[in-house]
């Protein structure tokens, strides 16, 4: 998996992104959940949707009602933004040497600035 949860991600095709169309700015937001299962995740501030709850079934919601809840977005219609050049990036992987008898490991890279994104 190359996006991780805290990342910063651009929504690139998908019903978000055809509401900012007419923009230059395609919505941006922090990856709260990754669904591993259904190659799907939840972006911060995106994808909100309304669930509708019958009264007495949810112990925290006891009178029922509307509630707004963060949908999914698919794995494919988002692109990784990188913390350094603040472009949105194809992200690479390439072995550190992490010093002494630790040996290597593997970490994520922006293509575009060639800066690693995980330290």
């Amino acid at each position: 998996m190359q996006i991780k949860k805290g990342d910063t991600v651009q929504v690139m095709k998908g019903k978000e992104a055809a509401a900012a169309r007419g923009s230059e700015k395609r919505p941006r937001g922090k990856v709260i959940e990754i669904l591993d299962a259904k190659q799907r995740i939840r972006v911060e501030g995106l994808r909100t949707v309304t669930k509708h709850l019958k009264r007495g079934r949810n112990p925290k919601h006891p009178e029922g009602g509307r509630i707004e809840q963060v949908g999914t977005i698919a794995l494919a219609n988002v692109q990784l933004v990188c913390p350094k050049c603040d472009k949105v990036t194809r992200i690479g992987v390439r072995k550190v040497d992490q010093g002494g008898d630790k040996g290597e490991k593997n970490k994520r890279f922006c293509r575009k600035c060639n800066e690693l994104i995980d330290k």
